[in-house]
């Protein structure tokens, strides 16, 4: 069975790093913790699971951190992992099982990353990391923040789902920040893939204007496809926010020239419409990202609840509005077949009940009170 090596690193991480190695524990062969400058219990944690607990001089660039943790791996193949990172006991079988699979002919493996896990199980985003690398292949991440690497060769795609648990907090979205703004400083040039993660920061940050105008810089730069098509979603979604209507859905439509439709871009196009009181033209966007297909194996963010959940909502809303109770009412179902038990779904179930009790009787005055589900950026 093919040995691998668990190379992380971490700071100030002892509320999640126990959680993370006891969630792979069997599965691994070797774990190599890279401490980069931990003043709480981090290093007393990893030094309950490993004696490959290494200190390392932060020097404000992810990839540099993960290529030293790298480093220190002897086995044949390396898994990486971040501290708010888990396996469930599922998982942890399948990559056990995939152990007896691997040899030497692999040099990478893909596996799917859920963001945003909550208790239901749902996630906020899906997409694929390269998260094994076969140690003699020399992948290497580059990016000063959100690292990647570029592999090639014979890469194999596994359905073995690595969960994150952690949130997008201020803290790091400030060091993100921070990181960023010094290498510009420097007078140092951003890759587009860069320029691309430091757009997504400044809007995560609330910096609308600077947000737009980043993402407007790096589509002038040859970047990654799959990054153009989120780019032009979310510098919609800043102009929105903005006000600016018109140019929002020039983004979006820009979004779908870019390939097959994505579910992402037809709802942010159906809540333009919402927004402007447009409400066939809103409709037929929901509906057309009902039945968009999710890409596979492209690395994209996925918005899972784009594809099923918020067309079907909104498309409850429209109906509502435009006087369709019945067709309102299936949606809102539709609604709860992707997320049962949701709790804004069964206001509207209650609201419907009641209305087309009223409508049976003759009574058509209640005032519409369904719920919208307001578009997420």
């Amino acid at each position: 069975m093919t040995e691998i090596s668990l190379c992380m690193i971490v700071k100030d991480e002892e509320a999640h790093l126990e959680g993370c190695l006891e969630s792979v524990q069997g599965a691994v062969d070797e774990i190599i913790v890279l401490d980069t400058g931990s003043t709480d219990r981090t290093k007393e944690i990893a030094e309950r699971f490993t004696d490959r607990v290494y200190d390392y001089v932060w020097q404000d660039d992810f990839a540099a951190a993960r290529n030293a943790s790298f480093a220190y791996a002897s086995k044949p193949f390396i898994l990486w992992l971040d501290a708010d990172d888990r396996l469930e006991r599922s998982e942890r079988e399948k990559l056990i099982a995939l152990k007896g699979r691997l040899d030497e002919h692999v040099d990478a493996v893909m596996m799917p990353y859920r963001c945003g896990c909550g208790e239901s199980g749902a996630s906020a985003l899906t997409f694929e990391r390269e998260r094994i690398v076969r140690r003699g292949a020399g992948f290497v991440f580059t990016g000063v923040v959100h690292e990647a690497m570029t592999v090639g060769g014979t890469v194999w795609h596994e359905d073995i789902v690595v969960c994150h648990t952690g949130d997008h907090r201020e803290s790091s979205n400030r060091r993100n920040l921070g990181i960023y703004e010094k290498w510009l400083a420097r007078g140092r040039r951003m890759s587009a893939r860069d320029q691309y993660y430091y757009a997504r920061e400044l809007m995560s940050a609330g910096e609308i204007e600077r947000a737009q105008q980043a993402f407007k810089t790096f589509l002038m730069q040859d970047g990654w496809i799959e990054n153009r098509i989120d780019a032009h979603v979310q510098r919609g979604n800043c102009l929105m926010r903005l006000g600016q209507q018109g140019e929002a859905k020039a983004e979006y439509l820009s979004a779908l020239a870019c390939g097959a439709p994505r579910a992402e871009a037809l709802c942010a196009l159906g809540g333009c419409c919402l927004e402007q009181g447009d409400l066939h033209a809103a409709v037929f966007w929901y509906r057309a990202a009902m039945i968009a297909t999710p890409p596979e194996h492209s690395g994209a963010f996925v918005q899972k609840d784009a594809y099923d959940y918020i067309p079907a909502l909104q498309l409850c809303v429209c109906y509502d509005r435009l006087g369709r109770t019945v067709d309102a009412a299936r949606m809102n179902e539709r609604a709860l077949l992707a997320h049962p038990g949701d709790e804004i779904a069964l206001a509207n179930r209650a609201y419907f009940e009641r209305r087309l009790a009223r409508t049976n009787r003759g009574d058509e005055n209640e005032e519409s009170c369904i719920i919208r589900k307001e578009k997420s950026d």
